[in-house]
């Protein structure tokens, strides 16, 4: 959420009201059914950071059926 929406979220573990917000603005971003619950219909639509395994470094925000076919 924080790379690839610019959430400014504390990693904390917690799903409280800032991170169903966030979650929200995503969904809404991204034309997923905008109700706050990370489902199969946000996991469809919601895009994911990738990085370099060599360098760690940032590549770009994927969703997650681009990636399941990359890994193919």
């Amino acid at each position: 959420m924080n790379k690839c929406y610019s959430a400014g979220l504390a990693v904390d573990g917690v799903f409280g009201d800032r991170t169903e917000a966030a979650l929200r603005r995503a969904q809404r971003a991204t034309g997923a059914t905008v109700d706050g619950e990370y489902g199969p219909n946000t996991l469809k639509h919601i895009g994911w950071p990738a990085y370099r395994t060599s360098t760690g470094q940032f590549v770009h925000c994927y969703k997650w059926s681009n990636i399941q076919w990359a890994l193919v």
